[in-house]
């Protein structure tokens, strides 16, 4: 059994600000799919620093104006603003600025392995994430044309 306590990001927030902004590192497990396969919740943490010179190809911790709180990679970065995607994703998420980025990952555990990003295997694995997202896409879309043209009948 686990000793994992978990809090949502509203409570957390407060001491992850804390410890990175004095210049410390803070080890978050991450919830949700967007990140997949890369992060897989429940097995996977990434550590978290101060978002400082970030990057295409970052994974940041941000805020939306809705208040919701983010993990994705940063896909480009235009005009001053970053437009995101989860690795699982194909969506861009536009309009992102500087003062919604909270955090930025330093590395990534895979169970208890440390996964620097500077690794040869991650390295490869962000090269093919375009041409991965534009496969999805591609899937989804061709999916949707499925269903309508082979609608099932009603039966009645």
């Amino acid at each position: 059994m686990s000793n994992r306590q978990v809090l949502s990001l509203d409570e957390l927030y407060p001491v992850i600000d804390e410890v990175i902004s004095s210049g410390g590192e803070f080890r978050l497990y991450p919830r949700g799919t967007s990140m997949m396969p890369l992060l897989r919740e429940g097995l996977d943490s990434i550590i978290l620093v101060s978002p400082r010179n970030v990057s295409k190809n970052d994974i940041v911790l941000y805020k939306r104006e809705s208040g919701q709180f983010v993990l994705h990679r940063v896909v480009k970065i235009k005009n001053g603003e970053y437009i995101m995607c989860g690795d699982n994703q194909f969506e861009l998420e536009r309009g992102i600025r500087q003062e919604n980025l909270l955090a930025q990952v330093k590395c990534i555990y895979r169970e208890n392995i440390r996964v620097e990003l500077d690794n040869k295997d991650y390295l490869k694995y962000v090269k093919r994430l375009p041409c991965v997202r534009r496969k999805r896409k591609i899937r989804v879309f061709l999916s949707k044309i499925k269903r309508k043209i082979f609608k099932p009948k009603n039966q009645g």
